[in-house]
Order: C-alpha cells, then structure tokens, then sequence
C-alpha cells in the first residue's frame, strides 16, 4: 500500500481503516507492559511511535469507520454536499408533482437516477406527450427513463456539484496520502515490532501449552527428554542423545518402525526451532549449537515425473548435500545405502560418511546395513547407538540407547512368531561365524546394559530414599528447634510476667504503709512479694544453661550438645583454627566451640562441685506476727524459738509476736529471750494504736550488719 502511495496514486478511504487500526494497536502495546514487571519488553514496545499524533487525527478527521470520506473533511466539501442536498430536494419535489399530475404516462411512481442525473420511469407510448430527453429504457424497451426538459438546466448544476464533490474528495484522500507516506517510515517500523512481539507471544504461548524451555547454546548437542513438536504429547515418548567436540556423527540402528526416522526428525525440527528462538519440547538441560545449515535426505524421494528411483532420488540429494556442508552444519540422512544392492550401498554409505567426517560438521544416520553398524562400532570418531526393542513383546520402546549397535532380531521375531526352530537353525548356518560371533556379542552387550539399567535404577531409588529422608529429618529438626523457641518466648514471658506483679505488690506495699493499712494485710502482701521473687529467681534458675566447652577440652569421639540447632551428636573431626565437626545422626554440620555443651542427659552428673546448683526450694509461707496469747511462758517461748528459725530460714528480717498485756510475765520472759539471741538486733513495743505493750516487734540482723 505504501507503495501504491508512493507511485502518485491517492489511497481510497477504505485504505486508511487498517492504517488506524495499526495504530490503535500500537498505543494498545505501549501501554501494555510494566517497566517494574517487564522492563525489556517495556523498553522494546517503547520504540512504537504510531507514525505520530498527525496521522491518526488525520484519519480520524478525514474518514468514517466505514472507509468514507466524511462530510465535514474539509469546509468547501461541507458546503459542496449541502448545496447539493438542497437542489435534489427541489428537483425531486418537481419530479413527485409531475408523477402526481399525469400518472397516465408514468411507468412506475419512483424517482431514480441515470448517469448521475434524476429521472421518471415513463411508458414507451407517453413519450410524445411531453417533452422528455431520454437517458435509459429497460430490457423489454416499455419503460423510458426520462428527463422532463424543464428539469434540465437544475440537473446540469446538480451534475456540476457532483464533479466537484468528487474533485474536493479526490484533493482531500491525496493529501491524506501524503501525511501517510511521510509517516511510512516510522509505521513500517511500527508493524515490525508489533510483528516481532506478536512472534515472541506466540513462541511464548506455544512454549507454555507444551511444556518447551530453552536449551543452553553450545558447541555440541545434549537433547534430554527430547518430543517431537507434531506429536500428541501424551503418546510420544521423549529421546536423548548427544554428540560432542570428539564424537561428531552418529549411527542410529534397529527396527523397522522403530522410532529411528522419527528420531532424525525431531533433532532436524528442534535444531530448526532453535535457530529461530522458538523454545523446544526438552529438558532445560540441553544444549544446542548455533548451526550454519539444516540439511536432510528423509524418506521416500521416488518420483515418476522425474523418472528417479528411490536409491537415484536418494543420491541425488546426498550429492547435493555433500557439495554444501561445513563444520557448522547439521546433516540427517534416513537409511542410508539403502534402495540398492547392499553390499554396494554400504560401500558408497561408508564413502559418504568418511567425507562428512572431514567436513566435520554434526551428522546422524540411520541405517539397517551391518558393515555401516560395525564401522560406527570401531571408529573412534563415530557414536553408536540403537532403537529400543522388547522382545518378550517384539514390540519397540522408541527409546534411543547410545553406545550400543542395534540387534537384528530377526531370528527372536521369527521364533516368537511360530517359524519352525530346525529353520531358524538352517538360517543361522547360512550367516557367516564373524557375524555369528558379532551379533553374540551385540547381544551379550545389550543384557549386560539392561542388567546396569536396572542397579542404576535401584541405585536412583535409594538415594531418592535416603533425599526423602533427610529432609523430613531436617523438617522435623526445624520443628523441634520452633517448638523450642517457642516454649523459651513462653517461659520469658511468664517472667516478665512475675516480675510486673512483683514490682505493683511493692507499689502497694509502700502505698499502703504511707496510708497506714492494716498490719494483717500489709503482712500478707510482703509474704506475697517474697513468694513472686522466690519463684522468678526459680525460673532464672531453669533458664539457666551449663558453660560451653573450650576447645582444648574436645576431642573426637565425645558427646556435645549442639546449642544452634538444639540436638546431640559426637564430634568427629577437631579443627586447631577453632572449628568443630558434629555428626548428628548421618547429618553432619560445621560449627564453634562456643556452640557446644554437655549432652542433655549428663549436664546434672557433670556438675562441677565447686559450683552448687542454684536452685532453692521454694520457703513455707510464714506469718509477720506470732499469736502466743493464752499459752504458760515454756510453751510460749518454745513457739517462739520455732518462729525466728523459720524467719531466718524464710530471710524474713522483721516480726511481731503477740502475747497480750495480762500482767506482763509471758511479756517480759519472751523480751528476756529475745535479749539473748545473738541474732536478734532490736526489739520494743508499736505505738499504742498499733497493739502497744500487748505486742513485741522485733528486727533479726543480716548478713550485711556489722
């Protein structure tokens, strides 16, 4: 179309609809893609200019969505088609008046148009009543389709009108025309881009829907698990080979029906998928070549036209092929040799192989021909591989095994089949002993491979067995080191606990010893305070972990501890630069001396003697005062002895015992008591409103007192 354009010729208004629908699609795209998400994509889509602002506007202001010019294109086209609105109306209101005053001679009451001018329909015989110019009659010459001549002169300026209507849309499309050609350049960019990203979507699409990646780019070729991209998913089974700096060509042998050719096929699509950056249907871990050319000789080339057998349409593509391969390309030939005598198509297979092994690009070849599969054997440059085949149910695996020729399996097929055994027999006698022995050995080969197969299998299982199971142990590990952590932020929790009540039952105290409560109660909340910092002391006292080991104290073979990871094991390797080497039953981890303690179950028989256990048993609950009213003197005093040893055990440092005023002996021998105990630095009577002479308070020294 650009071309067109650019010839001198003005685009119709059709023309310009998939223009602006180009565009629309390109701000479409722009606008597509995230910086942040995609940023290349992002960068590459904002190259699209969409010819620029002008042109769109151009197109939309100048053409409807049906590709005609509007009428309001330009002034003069508005003014153009109103005046010639106007004038049909009036000729037209002429044309019904006369229809109307002389149906007699009208053919049919419509009006119509012939040769761009308007006209009745009249009958044949009506022509002299009237003055008429004739511009048309129908087939049957009846009808007349005429020009009243007093309608002349107003259909000549209606036909003026219309020649410059179509001049004004002829002016207004070529300048149209010319706002595209100039924007050409950037819009032609613009569909290549559009074109490219609907490539790259495409690919993309089409890698998703059948599981494709991209392979490694190379100098060899590594297919893993490699499908052929035409072939139901679920019924292709996948291939793998692989050719390398050394090993440049391969020779494919087996069965008919085998999967060989099918094999040539998929290396060829997927190598030409490749070279067009279109994933491919194999493992992302192969590996692929950038190749100079493709070149195949696959199937039946015969053709009659030609007057070529199928050996002639064969070598007449291999001449062709030998004459253009290089170190960078990649050639498939399906059963070579074949379609003539074989001991002449395998000496020309042989001579056709050597010289792609000078060429020294990358070459597979199928091949039933037994000296081609034994050359493939003996070369050092040459891989050889096979087509998969059970014979228990003489049907083939289509799996490629490499490095093995293919077996005959013509004697198994024919046996399983039902041919007589004594002929089976006479066949092998007509084979030589060299290819007797061969095939022996191909076969013996082939067991020895499966009986491998099956102990890499087992192998793969168990060590799949012994993945499972290590990670469920490091699962479990990383719950019971969760669990852990969990009870310790517990635990934590409750002490922080006890010592927020401790510091508000202290708040209370002082607030109720300002206040001037009552002794009782003030006595209970001081015993409360005592127990809350007994039991966090108790609780420090759990959290408490024995010292970590220093490194000249550890030695392999001994039990540890390991504090990261929450769990016991045996060192089994001593670094002198510091670090240490756990086995933690079959797992082994790398770590510090500081890191390692006794093993939980002799940290409380290690305990060093010089370092007591902290623990203290939590003290009985003991009353601030002391009621012996009503007893004699001894069994007042032997209460008191039994009092201040539990306030000294309790390190409860100020009491109250009370015995009542009476006549002051049980007083006085209790005071006389108190007088003798070394321990004992105080003691007297409360203010009256606290008990007085009936009560004795007394304070026990401590540690600190001098």
């Amino acid at each position: 179309m650009l071309e067109r354009a650019k010839g001198g010729g003005a685009l119709d208004g059709e023309d310009f609809l998939p223009v602006l629908r180009t565009i629309e699609a390109t701000r479409r795209v722009r606008g597509l893609f995230s910086a942040d998400e995609f940023p290349a994509l992002s960068s590459y889509a904002g190259r699209l200019t969409g010819g620029g602002r002008e042109i769109e506007e151009g197109i939309r202001r100048t053409i409807d969505e049906h590709g005609e010019v509007r009428e309001t294109a330009s002034k003069l086209l508005s003014r153009l088609i109103k005046k010639k609105r106007i004038l049909e109306e009036r000729i037209e209101g002429k044309l019904r008046s006369l229809i109307d005053r002389n149906p007699e001679l009208i053919s049919e009451p419509v009006i119509t148009r012939r040769g761009g001018r308007l006209v009745v329909p009249i009958r044949s015989g009506a022509l002299g009543a009237m003055e008429f110019i004739v511009h048309d009659r129908s087939s049957t010459g009846q009808t007349l389709y005429a020009e009243p001549s007093f309608l002349v002169a107003e259909n000549n300026v209606l036909a003026g009108l219309t020649g410059e209507i179509r001049d004004e849309i002829r002016r207004i499309l070529r300048e149209l025309t010319d706002l595209f050609v100039s924007c050409g350049p950037a819009l032609l960019r613009d569909r290549a881009i559009l074109a490219h990203l609907d490539s790259l979507f495409g690919r993309a699409g089409y890698a998703a829907a059948h599981r494709c990646s991209f392979p490694a780019i190379g100098v060899r070729i590594a297919l893993r698990d490699a499908r052929h991209p035409l072939l139901p998913a679920e019924k292709v089974v996948p291939i793998s080979l692989s050719l390398g700096r050394e090993e440049r060509m391969m020779v494919i042998t087996g069965p008919n029906t085998g999967g060989k050719t099918v094999t040539l096929k998929t290396l060829g699509l997927l190598s030409a998928m490749f070279q067009a950056g279109i994933p491919i249907p194999a493992s992302p871990d192969s590996e692929l070549p950038i190749l100079s050319r493709i070149r195949t000789d696959i199937g039946d080339e015969q053709s009659i036209e030609q007057n070529l057998s199928t050996f002639s349409a064969h070598m007449k593509n291999i001449v062709s092929i030998l004459a253009e391969a290089d170190s960078g390309s990649l050639v498939l030939l399906d059963e070579l040799g074949a379609g003539t005598d074989p001991q002449e198509g395998a000496a020309l297979g042989v001579a056709v192989i050597e010289d792609l092994l000078e060429k020294g690009g990358f070459t597979v070849v199928s091949t039933h021909l037994t000296p081609l599969k034994y050359l493939a054997f003996r070369h050092p440059r040459i891989k050889t591989a096979s087509m998969g085949f059970d014979p228990a149910s003489l049907s083939p695996t289509f799996s490629v095994i490499e490095g093995l020729p293919g077996r005959s399996n013509a004697f198994v097929i024919a046996e399983r089949l039902g041919l007589p055994e004594r002929l089976i027999e006479r066949a092998r006698g007509f084979l030589s002993t060299g290819e007797v022995r061969a095939e022996d050995v191909i076969e013996q080969l082939h067991r020895e491979r499966e009986a491998l197969s099956a102990h890499r299998k087992a192998a793969r299982s168990e060590e799949e067995e012994a993945r499972r199971l290590r990670q469920d142990y490091e699962r479990r590990l990383a719950a019971f080191e969760k669990e852990r952590e969990a009870a310790l932020s517990e635990r934590l929790r409750r002490l922080e606990g006890f010592l927020r009540d401790g510091q508000k039952r202290i708040e209370s105290i002082l607030a109720q010893a300002k206040a001037g409560t009552d002794p009782e109660r003030l006595r209970d909340d001081i015993h409360a305070v005592s127990e809350l910092r007994e039991a966090a002391r108790g609780f420090r006292e759990e959290e408490g972990s024995p010292a970590s080991r220093p490194l000249a104290e550890l030695a392999e073979g001994d039990k540890v501890h390991v504090h990261s990871v929450g769990a016991d094991g045996r060192i089994v390797h001593v670094d002198p630069k510091g670090k240490v080497t756990v086995d933690l039953d079959g797992i082994r981890v790398l770590t510090d001396p500081t890191d390692l303690f006794p093993p939980r179950g002799e940290r409380a028989s290690d305990s060093s003697p010089s370092r007591p256990s902290r623990r203290i048993p939590r003290p009985e609950r003991v009353p601030l005062q002391l009621n012996v009213r009503g007893m004699t003197v001894s069994e007042a005093l032997r209460e008191v002895e039994s009092y201040l040893d539990r306030l000294l055990r309790a390190d409860i440092r100020s009491a109250s015992i009370l015995h009542g005023k009476g006549t002051g002996a049980l007083r006085d021998a209790i005071r006389a008591y108190l007088s003798s105990c070394t321990f004992v630095r105080s003691y007297g009577s409360p203010p009256p409103n606290r008990g007085g002479e009936g009560v004795t308070l007394f304070e026990i020294a401590g540690e600190d007192d001098d």
